[in-house]
């Protein structure tokens, strides 16, 4: 095909209108409704995509599409929406966490230690040259937030505790997109090249998935962010809790004494 605008072929062009109508239309929705009040890590991670998206665009009409000016700023902002992607996997974990002050500790060190091991994994392992840092760290970034949503449905379903629809639908968007990316960085890419199309269209197909579950969501007004609630006395909830729930209870007194006495000794 030949280029029809921007250096872009008509049917890149077609898979880039299609991705950037998704985002804006999320970041529009958003914005009308006022959700970066209570989401805000998840909005700038929307806004940064649309933001992204427009800078490419620019960056092809002024050098083209395969100028090695633009594609270093394709690496400079993918490195930086990598980031707001990652914060706001971390914010859908403290929504369906944050009442549990020990575990919430507990996880947020995982999740720092995570990123940190991605970054040293990705700057090892690509020569300390920045465009293949940002390449590995897109796959391991991808990888760990696959890995943490799973886990986070296993606790959530293990223990029994009930997430909200938002974030429930945020998970499962983050979900889609982190399997494919692996799945096309590691195998696709890699070994099937000559297929370069189809996966470009399978990818559009899950982008548009994801922004479809959440832009069905966001499209409401989210319920007002109510107080944590606070947890009952062990004998009432003994008496009135399931089993599982007494669990929960007891993992998160035990990780917030160890915080207590982390505190006490420093």
């Amino acid at each position: 095909m030949r280029p029809v605008i921007a250096g872009l072929t008509t049917y890149v062009a077609w898979v880039w209108a299609l991705n950037f109508t998704a985002e804006l239309g999320l970041f529009v929705a958003m914005s009308a409704r006022k959700h970066y009040r209570r989401l805000p890590l998840f909005y700038g991670y929307i806004c940064l995509a649309v933001l992204q998206s427009i800078v490419l665009f620019v960056a092809y009409l002024v050098w083209g599409f395969n100028s090695p000016i633009s594609e270093r700023f394709g690496w400079a902002t993918q490195g930086v929406v990598l980031c707001a992607r990652g914060l706001a996997v971390a914010e859908i974990c403290w929504h369906l966490l944050a009442q549990y002050s020990g575990i919430w500790m507990l996880a947020r060190r995982i999740l720092i230690f995570c990123a940190l091991l991605v970054g040293l994994y990705s700057l090892s392992t690509a020569g300390w040259q920045w465009n293949q840092t940002v390449l590995k760290a897109d796959r391991g970034m991808e990888l760990t937030i696959g890995v943490v949503i799973a886990l986070l449905f296993l606790f959530a379903r293990y223990y029994e505790i009930v997430a909200e629809h938002v974030v429930r639908a945020l998970a499962i968007g983050f979900f889609l997109l982190s399997c494919f990316t692996v799945v096309n960085d590691t195998i696709l890419q890699q070994q099937l090249k000559q297929y370069e199309a189809l996966w470009r269209l399978l990818g559009t197909l899950v982008f548009l998935a994801t922004m479809s579950v959440w832009f069905s969501a966001l499209r409401k007004p989210l319920p007002s962010s109510s107080t944590m609630p606070a947890l009952l006395p062990g004998e009432v909830y003994r008496s009135v809790a399931p089993e599982v729930n007494v669990r929960l209870r007891r993992l998160n007194e035990q990780l917030s004494k160890l915080r207590r006495v982390k505190k006490h000794r420093s």
